[in-house]
């Protein structure tokens, strides 16, 4: 199972948007994950980037920041 995580310093409307779109692609596409927020600044450092959405698949960095990819790019990130 893969562990997903969108981390954000806060509430942002592109977190919010990121972790819809996720949500969305693992429920289509069947794909056996763990999906959740992480809100803290301090996991957002720890990745060594100050730009927010964080992508985190399986403990690696995906993407970070806006524009969010497309669903199409977001889906080969996770499927990694």
């Amino acid at each position: 199972m893969k562990k997903i995580q969108i981390v954000s310093s806060s509430n942002c409307k592109n977190c919010e948007l990121l972790y819809e779109v996720v949500s969305t692609i693992v429920k289509k596409k069947g794909i056996d994950a763990q999906l959740e927020k992480v809100v803290d600044i301090k996991e957002v450092v720890k990745y060594g980037v100050m730009t927010t959405p964080l992508l985190v698949v399986d403990g690696k960095l995906k993407h970070s920041g806006a524009p969010i990819p497309a669903p199409q790019q977001i889906e080969k990130l996770i499927s990694e």
